[in-house]
């Protein structure tokens, strides 16, 4: 009878470490979840300062192009 306690104790302990892991293993994928939301916010502002970048860029060349200089 003290082994079948035993293992009641060993399954008991078991059971709660497998609670705590799927608590954590929650937790992180929430907050890899939440991480990949801002990196995708990020990456969507990195393009869109690449493209006024870009405009401003070939803005900027072609106005110089088209502009006689200044003592013409």
């Amino acid at each position: 009878m003290g082994s079948q306690k035993i293992l009641e104790q060993r399954l008991a302990e078991l059971e709660t470490k497998s609670a705590h892991q799927e608590a954590i293993i929650e937790e992180l994928s929430d907050a890899i979840s939440q991480q990949w939301e801002i990196i995708d916010n990020l990456v969507s502002s990195v393009r869109l300062f690449k493209d006024k970048i870009t405009n401003l860029e070939e803005e900027t060349q072609t106005n110089f192009l088209e502009k006689p200089p200044p003592h013409y």
